[in-house]
C-alpha cells in the first residue's frame, strides 16, 4: 500500500513539473509605438490591444491583442513586432493598415432612381470606413432595388479610386438601366382542377400586362401571390397542394418575360372525425357550432382557421385570455382527414381592479358610471368594448385607451386611459337662405359643466325673420341613477313679409328621462312637458284675405303638451360614427285632458344607419317620417308652426332638404309655405374622413323629400329630388361647421318644365 502511495506522489509530483514546463515564457514590455495610423488615435489602439508598459505578456497574449484590435473593424491588416529586446524587457511596435475612408460615391445612368429611394440604395455616407464587403453590398443593393421596380436586367458597374485631393476613396457606380420588363404570359403547369384563367385571378400582385395592368414582376408581391394560391387550393379541399417550381424566361428582345408555375395539386380532401378534448367551459355542440366545418365537408383550411379565430374569441370574451386550441391532422385513406383539437382553456380571469388615468377635468366618477364592467366580475371583453363605447359617446375625449395587465394567475387589473378635449362650444353659429336672410346663434354650451357631466346652454338666435332665446340644463345621473332631469326656458319671436304675420311664443320645458335595459340597453325613453303662450299679430293685408290655417290676430294662445321619446342610438362615435344607428320615435299630445287652447297629436320617426365601407368611407342612410293631426275639427286648433315644413337646412323652422330654400318644399297658398300634415324623406350620404382630431370629412349625397297637405294627398312616389356634396369640419368651443352645395332636381321653369338649381347652404354649430 505504502509503494503505491509514493507512486501517485512521484506521478503528481512529474505531472506539476512538465505542466510548469509547457507554461510559455512571459517578457515584461518596455515601450509600446504606433505606426500606420492616419485616422485612428494610437491611444484608442493601445487601449483596445489590451498590451501596456510594465505588463508581462507572453506570446498567447500578442495573439490576443491582434483579435481585438480585429474586433474594430477598422484595419485591413495588423502585425505586432519586436521592436528590440533587453535584458529588462522588450519593446513592441503595433502597425495597422487602415481601410480607406469613402470621399464620395458618384453614381451616373441612373434615370429612374434617384432622391432618398438612390441615397437608401447607397447605403453609403461620406467619410466613413470603406470595406470591400460595402462595395459588394451597394451592389446587391442597387440591383433589388432596380428589380423590385421592374428592371430585372439592369446591370450595376463599381470602380475605387483615391481622391488625389484628399487621399481618400472615391467610388464610382456605372448602372445600365436597360428596359423595364413586362410580364407577357403567366403559365402554369400540372393544374387539372382549375383552368390558368381561374389560377391567374388568384394572383393579386401579379398579372400580365394590358392596357390597364402594368404588368410589373416583383418577387416579394410573387412570393405572395403564391401563398394565396396555396391557400385557394387549400380551401378548395387540396390539403397536400404545393408549389414545386417557379421559373421565369424573357422573350428575344428582353422586354417581356414568362413566368412558369408548376403546381402538384393532390386530391380532394374531406373532413372525416372531429374530435375534441380539454373543454370544460363550452359543450361540444356548442363548439362545433362555432368551427365552421363538420364531419363529411370539403376540406378548407382557411373556414377551419377561422371557426377557430371565433371560438378562441368566445373563451377571451368569457374572461380565459389564455386559452389556446391545438388542431392536429391526421389523414385517413386517400382522401379523408381526421382532426382533433385539444384545448387548453387556462383560468378563468376576473376583474381585480379598475383604474382610470388622463381624466385632469372629468370627475372619475363620471367616467365609471358608464362602465358596465366591475372589478369582481369575470373579465368580459364584449362588456370592456362596450364600456369603451359608453365612455366614447361621452364626447369628452379625443382618446381611449384601455389596457389589459394580469395581476395573478386569475385576476387582471383594467386601465382606461383617457385623452380630454375641449367640451364647451362657444355657439357662433350662422347661415343664410335667400327667404331668411342671415340667421345667427350666439351664446354657448357647456356639455361636461364643472367636470361632473351637467349640461348647460345658453342661446340667442337672431335673423331678419326669425330671433329666439333659450336657456336650459340637464343632470344625466339624477342622485347618481341612470335617470335624467332637465329644465328649459325659451322665448322665440317670427315674422316678417315673408310670414305675413309675426308670431311670439314663450315658455319652458321641463325633461325626465331613463335609460333602459329592455329591449336591451341602448335604449331610452324620455317624457317632454311644455307649457307656452303663443301670440299673433302684424297680419299683412294680403295674408289678412287669405288666412289658410285660419289664426286669430292679437289674442294669446295657451298650449300644453306632453311628448314620448323612444330612443335607440348604438353609434360607436359621437362625430363621426362608422356603425350602429340611431332610431327615434317621437309622438306629441298637445291639448286634450292637458288643457289649453291647440288640440293635435303628432308622431315623428327617424332611422339613421351607418355601414361602414373599404378605404374609411362611410355610407349614412335617414330615413324620416311624421304625421300630424287635431284633435277637432277646428283647424285654428294646430299652431301655425306645428305643421311640417321642408326645405333647406332647416334653420329656422322644419325638415331639411338641400338644393332648395327654406320651406320652399310642400304646400304653399298666395306665396305663402302653409305647411302639411304628413312627411317623408330619404337620404343617402357617403362620408370620407380627412382628419380625426379635430374631425373633418367629405360628403356627397342624395336624398329626396316632400310634405303632403293632408293624408289624403300623401304619394310617397312624389318627392323632390336633390344631389350634391359637402365638408365638415368639427372645431374646438365652436362645434360643426359645414358647407353644402346642393342641386334641386324638380324646379319647375316659368313654362312647367323641369329644371334644375344649385344651391349652397353654410352654417355652423348644427349638421343635417
Amino acid at each position: 500500500m505504502r509503494r503505491i502511495h509514493g507512486f501517485l506522489i512521484l506521478s503528481f509530483l512529474v505531472f506539476t513539473l512538465l505542466c510548469h514546463a509547457a507554461e510559455p515564457p512571459k517578457l515584461r514590455i518596455l515601450g509600446i509605438s504606433i505606426e500606420g495610423n492616419q485616422t485612428t488615435d494610437a491611444g484608442l489602439i493601445r487601449a483596445y490591444s489590451g498590451l501596456a508598459v510594465g505588463k508581462e505578456v507572453s506570446g498567447d497574449d500578442i495573439q490576443g491583442a491582434v483579435r481585438q484590435l480585429w474586433r474594430l473593424d477598422l484595419f485591413s491588416d495588423i502585425q505586432i513586432l519586436e521592436d528590440r529586446e533587453v535584458a529588462e524587457g522588450i519593446y513592441l511596435i503595433i502597425r495597422v493598415e487602415e481601410y480607406p475612408r469613402l470621399e464620395e460615391v458618384q453614381v451616373s445612368g441612373n434615370r429612374k432612381l434617384k432622391g432618398d429611394d438612390l441615397d437608401a440604395a447607397l447605403g453609403l455616407t461620406p467619410g466613413q470606413v470603406l470595406h470591400p464587403r460595402d462595395i459588394v453590398r451597394l451592389k446587391n443593393r442597387l440591383e433589388e432595388k432596380y428589380a423590385s421596380k421592374g428592371y430585372l436586367l439592369a446591370e450595376v458597374e463599381t470602380e475605387t479610386y483615391e481622391s488625389t485631393s484628399t487621399g481618400r476613396q472615391v467610388v464610382n457606380v456605372a448602372i445600365t438601366e436597360g428596359k423595364k420588363v413586362k410580364i407577357k404570359r403567366i403559365d402554369f403547369v400540372g393544374n387539372e382542377a382549375f383552368s390558368d384563367k381561374t389560377l391567374r385571378k388568384r394572383l393579386k400582385k401579379t398579372r400580365r400586362k394590358t392596357l390597364f395592368r402594368s404588368g410589373e414582376f416583383n418577387e416579394e408581391k410573387f412570393s405572395e401571390d403564391l401563398k394565396r394560391l396555396g391557400e385557394f387550393y387549400r380551401a378548395e379541399g387540396y390539403r397536400d397542394f404545393e408549389v414545386v417550381s417557379d421559373s421565369i424566361s424573357y422573350t428575344s428582345d428582353f422586354r417581356r418575360m414568362i413566368v412558369s408555375i408548376t403546381v402538384k395539386e393532390g386530391p380532394v380532401y374531406h373532413y372525416g372525425e372531429i374530435t375534441w378534448s380539454g373543454q370544460e367551459l363550452f359543450s361540444q355542440s356548442f363548439l362545433e357550432e362555432h368551427l365552421l366545418v363538420a364531419r363529411g365537408d370539403r376540406y378548407n383550411e382557411n373556414k377551419f382557421q377561422q371557426g377557430l379565430q371565433e371560438i378562441g374569441a368566445k373563451y377571451y370574451d368569457r374572461g380565459y385570455i389564455y386559452a389556446g386550441l391545438q388542431p392536429a391532422e391526421t389523414p385517413r385513406g386517400a382522401d379523408t382527414v381526421d382532426v382533433h383539437i385539444a384545448v387548453s382553456e387556462g383560468n378563468e380571469f376576473k376583474v381585480h381592479r379598475i383604474h382610470i388615468e388622463g381624466n385632469t377635468k372629468t370627475k372619475e366618477k363620471v367616467i365609471r358610471r358608464e362602465l358596465v364592467l366591475y372589478p369582481g366580475e369575470t373579465f368580459d371583453v364584449s362588456r370592456l368594448r362596450r364600456s369603451i363605447r359608453e365612455v366614447t359617446i361621452l364626447n369628452y375625449f379625443a382618446n381611449i385607451v384601455p389596457d389589459v395587465v394580469p395581476v395573478s394567475d386569475n385576476e387582471v387589473d383594467l386601465y382606461i386611459n383617457v385623452e380630454e378635449k375641449s367640451t364647451d362650444q362657444a355657439m357662433v353659429s350662422a347661415g343664410y337662405s335667400q327667404r331668411d336672410g342671415f340667421i345667427g346663434t350666439l351664446g354657448f354650451q357647456m356639455n361636461n359643466l364643472l367636470g361632473n357631466g351637467h349640461q348647460f346652454s345658453l342661446d340667442w338666435n337672431f335673423g331678419k325673420v326669425y330671433r329666439s332665446f333659450s336657456i336650459s340644463f340637464t343632470e344625466p345621473w339624477l342622485f347618481d341613477t341612470r335617470t335624467l332631469i332637465g329644465v328649459s326656458f325659451f322665448d322665440t319671436h317670427r315674422g316678417g313679409s315673408y310670414y305675413g304675420f309675426d308670431e311670439d311664443i314663450i315658455g319652458g320645458t321641463v325633461r325626465l328621462g331613463r335609460r333602459l335595459k329592455w329591449p336591451d340597453d341602448y335604449f331610452r325613453l324620455d317624457y317632454i312637458y311644455r307649457l307656452d303662450r303663443t301670440e299673433y299679430s302684424n297680419f299683412t293685408e294680403s295674408f289678412r284675405t287669405s288666412n289658410p290655417r285660419s289664426l286669430v290676430e292679437d289674442k294669446p294662445r295657451f298650449s300644453s303638451s306632453l311628448t314620448q321619446i323612444v330612443t335607440r342610438d348604438s353609434r360607436d362615435d359621437p362625430e363621426f360614427p362608422s356603425s350602429g344607428s340611431v332610431n327615434l320615435l317621437r309622438t306629441e299630445l298637445t291639448g286634450g285632458v292637458l288643457g289649453g287652447h291647440d288640440q293635435f297629436v303628432k308622431a315623428n320617426f327617424s332611422s339613421k344607419w351607418y355601414l361602414p365601407f373599404p378605404a374609411g368611407f362611410v355610407l349614412v342612410s335617414l330615413t324620416e317620417a311624421g304625421a300630424l293631426d287635431g284633435l277637432t275639427s277646428d283647424p285654428g286648433d294646430i299652431p301655425y308652426f306645428d305643421y311640417f315644413f321642408m326645405g333647406g337646412s332647416g334653420l329656422s323652422l322644419g325638415t331639411s332638404l338641400r338644393g332648395y330654400d327654406e320651406r320652399a318644399v310642400g304646400p304653399q297658398y298666395a306665396g305663402y309655405a302653409v305647411g302639411g300634415k304628413a312627411l317623408f324623406k330619404q337620404s343617402l350620404e357617403l362620408r370620407f374622413p380627412i382628419l380625426r382630431n379635430p374631425t373633418v370629412f367629405l360628403l356627397t349625397f342624395a336624398e329626396a323629400g316632400n310634405v303632403w297637405r293632408n293624408f289624403e294627398e300623401t304619394n310617397p312616389s312624389d318627392l323632390k329630388r336633390s344631389v350634391g356634396f359637402g365638408i365638415r369640419l368639427f372645431m374646438p368651443f365652436v362645434g360643426m361647421i359645414g358647407l353644402d352645395y346642393g342641386m334641386g332636381l324638380d324646379y319647375l321653369d316659368s313654362n312647367g318644365l323641369r329644371t334644375t338649381r344649385w344651391e349652397p347652404h353654410f352654417q355652423f354649430g348644427r349638421g343635417f
